[in-house]
This record gives structure tokens, sequence and C-alpha cells, in this order.
């Protein structure tokens, strides 16, 4: 899940993005008692065209209504309700889940250090390390900063959490909200020191085992046997299929499952637990981990899932992103309806305008009868994105070329040389800054990571391009600016020089 600044942060793409809204069919207003699956379905085509394979599943109380695929996967093969994606951070609702099971059958408390299970867990401060509890892991408040260190080689969940004990906290332990994958990879650990199994050994016999979920996963070797295939990366709008399954983030954002498996989950979730007559967790257990106790933007964090609403109507939900799949999932307890949207591909242009999000949001108001709200597609947001970029870069090279073939004049009078010495940078060398340091310094430290990272994505890369440009012609402008300046003074004083050679002789 992201912060609400995420979610708002290139609004804009949305909102120049008006093709779109053609993509909500009126026929998918129907009435929450009787759906039109096909209008739906209709729905989400359009508000996804451009991903290369994604699929929906609806449910409805203790049934799985409707499952849908759409596109292909990375593999070429059509995309079904039984195709394997990975869930990104959808995978803590499965940590938590196990967690909880653990405090119910007595083996674990919520308000205990992490010490007490894991006796070598550090982070910097010694005071902080034995201070953190399993209940602030769970909440997102246990200090912890946001990580998710993709160009760093993949290691295992354990090396993660043993490279905490170099980090220092931002925060106390138990003051703040802060978003941190490294809050599940250590509760991923805790449930192997207290089961004695390993993470998705654990995993598969208390949870996907009793729900029916044949087609997730919670490792690399089975997922792969199992069809996963690639995810894809848009890079200015063209999915480049990429492998980047990372085994050392399993508890937070990992775990692999397809829409029809996702729905028997969230049918559990709807149902206090139970799915098919199988108790995966009690009523009152799920609901703990349902109720947000955690402020984030609009939102409230509980355990692996969080309070929110959508068009006014009260929902608990997840959405997940690992970089080339992204997720959505919204349960709303009051009517009994559940949906998960699942895509093969993602990028920051696409999650920033919030297609997948949107979508998954569109359906909810749609099953409640209301109008699905204005969807981008990440079709669309690309048409928007490229001709933005493709202005932008244009523009500054017609403008070296045009600086480069016209002379610059001289300026006449100490005021307006200063201006035009000064000016060219003045103004260009704030918005560079500005730019760069909302994209690589704000949204990169929110996402956890580094401005590398983020200059290898479609969004940093023409960040940087533009910028340098901008930055380019600001100092050749200045440059030619003071030659031309320094050539005016130079021939008044030539001139004077022969002339007093003339008297002189």
């Amino acid at each position: 899940m992201k912060s609400t600044f995420l979610r708002m942060a290139l609004g804009g793409l949305a909102l120049l993005g008006l093709a779109s809204a053609a993509a909500v069919p009126a026929a998918a207003q129907a009435p929450a008692s009787d759906p039109n699956y096909a209008a739906i379905d209709s729905y989400v085509s359009n508000s996804l065209a451009g991903t290369p394979g994604f699929a929906l599943s609806i449910v409805h109380g203790d049934q799985v209504v409707h499952v849908m695929g759409f596109g292909t996967a990375s593999s070429g093969s059509p995309v079904t309700g039984d195709t394997p994606f990975v869930l990104g951070s959808e995978a803590k609702s499965f940590t938590a889940l196990g967690i909880m099971q653990l405090k119910e059958r007595g083996s674990l408390d919520l308000d205990a250090p992490v010490q007490h299970y894991l006796p070598w867990f550090r982070v910097a401060d010694p005071t902080y390390s034995r201070q953190i509890t399993i209940r602030q892991l769970l909440n997102q408040t246990s200090g912890l900063p946001p990580s998710f260190p993709l160009e760093t080689p993949v290691t295992s969940v354990a090396s993660r959490v043993h490279d905490l004990a170099t980090v220092n906290l931002p925060y106390p332990p138990g003051r703040l909200f802060q978003y941190s994958n490294s809050n599940y990879d250590t509760l991923g650990l805790v449930v192997e020191a207290i089961s004695g199994q390993s993470y998705g050994d654990y995993i598969q016999q208390h949870v996907f085992a009793p729900l029916g979920m044949t087609h997730t996963y919670a490792s690399e070797s089975a997922a792969k046997a199992g069809g996963l295939a690639p995810g894809h990366e848009w890079f200015l709008g063209l999915p480049v299929a990429f492998d980047n399954y990372r085994s050392d983030f399993i508890p937070a954002g990992f775990v692999v499952s397809s829409a029809s498996d996702m729905g028997r989950y969230l049918v559990a979730q709807l149902s206090g637990g139970n799915y098919a007559g199988r108790q995966v967790l009690s009523p009152q257990g799920i609901a703990e981990m349902h109720r947000g106790v955690a402020k984030d933007g609009d939102l409230t964090y509980g355990m692996g899932w969080a309070d929110g609403s959508v068009n006014g109507i009260p929902v608990v939900e997840h959405d997940g992103d690992a970089v080339t799949f992204h997720t959505d999932m919204i349960l709303v307890p009051g009517t009994g309806w559940g949906v998960e949207v699942i895509a093969n591909a993602s990028s920051m242009p696409v999650n920033l305008s919030n297609s997948i999000d949107a979508t998954a949001k569109g359906v909810i108001s749609t099953l409640a009868g209301q109008p699905a709200p204005f969807t981008p597609s990440p079709l669309t947001t690309y048409i928007v994105f490229d001709l933005l970029v493709g202005g932008l870069v244009g523009f500054q090279v017609w403008s070296l070329v045009r600086v480069l073939r016209h002379p610059v004049l001289a300026p006449v009078g100490r005021v307006r040389t200063l201006i035009h010495l000064v000016m060219p940078l003045a103004w260009r060398l704030p918005v560079a800054a500005v730019v760069f340091g909302v994209i690589f310094v704000e949204l990169g430290g929110l996402l956890g990571v580094s401005p590398l990272l983020m200059a290898e994505t479609d969004l940093g890369a023409p960040v940087i391009a533009i910028s340098g440009l901008l930055l380019i012609n600001g100092a050749l402008r200045t440059v030619r600016a003071y030659r031309s300046m320094h050539s005016r003074h130079a021939v008044p004083a030539t001139a004077a020089s022969l002339r007093v050679q003339e008297v002189a002789s």
C-alpha cells in the first residue's frame, strides 16, 4: 500500500487523460442486487487497457461469484483465474494471519518484544531493539524506515532482518505509522521461530491448504513450478518482461497467488475466518486484523489490512506492488462484497496515476449501484505521459538549437547585463532542484528506494534528461551572454588603442 502522497503525486496525469472517461460504460452501473458481470468485465478491460495480462475475482458472502482473466501471461498463454501472479504487499495479510493464528493458539503475545522470540533481533539503538513489539510490527508503528532495496542482490529474509542491526530509527517505536517491508520480513521469521517450520511450509499448511488455494505459493521454486512467469515493467508505455522474484521479501511482498485462489481467501476474510466449513482464524481475530489503529493519510492501518472508504462506502483493503506486478484487494464488510484485481505489469507513472487501484474501486462502486470513479487506463496514462515528456524534451532541444544558431546581442547597461548573466540559471536551477528533490528524494524516500533505482525507472530517467537539458540550456545562455558582453567591451578598447598609436606616430 502506498502513501497518500503516492496516490496523488501524479494526479495531473489522470486529469489530462480525459479519453479514458469513455472506458466506464453506463451498463456497468448495475444495481448491487443484480450485477451485470459482462459490463463489469468490459469496464475492467477498458480501465486496464495496455496491460499485458490481468485478472478479476468477485466474491459475495461465502461464494466466489465471478472470476475472469484478460490478456496474456508473460509466456503468451491466456490469463485465466488460475494464472499465478506475485501479490506484492497483499502478502502482508497472509503473514499477519499466520501471526494471529499463533496468538490464538497461545504461542505468542502480540505485546511481547520481538526479542522474546528472536533474541538476536537488533536495530542500531539497543534501547529501541528491546522495545519493538510484535503488535508494532503488525501495525507498521515499530519505527523501522521504508525498505525495499531492489537494486541490491537477492539474499534471504534472515539476512535482511539481520541487516537491521545497523539501521537508525527515525522515530521511537510506537510513535508513528511508517510503512516498512522490514516489519513483515521480521514477522515471517517470528512465524518460523515459534512454529519450527519454514515460513512457506507454515503458510502452506495452515492457510493455503485449508482454504483450497491450490495455485498459491510462498517459495520461488514452487511458484515457478506452478506456472509463474515474469511480470512486466513498463518503459514509456512499452511492457518489458522481467523476472525479478525476491525470495528475501516473501513475507512482505512475494507470496504468489491466482484470482480464483484470492477469491477463496477474500471469502474467508468476509466470513469470520471460515471458508467452506474450514476455519483459519476466529471471527474476533479477523476483526482485529481489519481494525485500523495507525493513521496513514486517508487510511487507517490495522494488521496487513487498512480501513478506508470508496465513494463513501466503508471498506477494508490492501494493495500490492512488486515492481513488475500490481494488485489490489477490497472488502465491503457491510454488504459482503469483495474484489481482487491482479496485473502482471507495473510502473511508477501507472501506480501514481492510480490505474489499477482505481479499477478495483470502480468495481466496488459498481457493485454498490454507484457510478464507477474516473479510471485512467495505463494506455491513457502513457499517452499523456509520453506526450508530456516528449513535449518538454522537444522544447528544451529546440531552445538549445535556437540559442546556438542565433547570435546573442550584448546587453546595454549594467542592470540588463546582470539580468542576461544571472537569469538563465536563476530560475532553471531551482526548478531542476525542486523536481529532482520531489522525485528522487521525497518519492524515493517514501518508497524506500535509492536515487540509483529511481534513475532507472521511466519516471526518473525523463526527469534527469529534462533537468539536464534545462541546466545546459541555462548555462549556455549565460556563457554566450558573457562572451557577447566581453566582445562588445573589447571592440571600443581596441579602437582607442589604435588611435593612441596613430597620435604617437
